[in-house]
């Protein structure tokens, strides 16, 4: 876990910058005793965002659109691990007949 400070240094960012992104949740630390910790969720979202500020000029519209869409599909692939496992649980028959339906709509 990294704090505050240690996100300003790594990330050669200001602390008015990671505290809009903390305000606009696109990251978002955990709050501790010892203050704010960035976990590998947050710190692979400030790679993102850094990468597409920086590199891509994606402004913060952008890249607040960016952010929820690929939240929103880190929830639906969630769902789908969480549906699959719920298939796997069925009785052989049934995993058939499911798989079969899933085949004919995705025609």
């Amino acid at each position: 876990m990294a704090t505050f400070e240690d996100i300003i240094q790594i990330y050669h960012i200001d602390r008015v910058q990671l505290t809009t992104w903390i305000r606009r949740r696109w990251v978002r630390p955990q709050e501790t005793p010892a203050g704010l910790t960035f976990d590998d969720v947050d710190r692979a979202r400030l790679d993102l965002i850094r990468e597409l500020h920086r590199d891509f000029a994606v402004d913060d519209d952008a890249l607040d659109l960016v952010l929820t869409l690929l939240d929103q599909l880190y929830a639906a692939r969630q769902i789908l691990r969480t549906v699959e496992e719920a298939v796997e649980k069925l009785p052989a028959p049934m995993r058939a007949e499911f798989r079969q339906h899933l085949a004919r709509s995705a025609d």
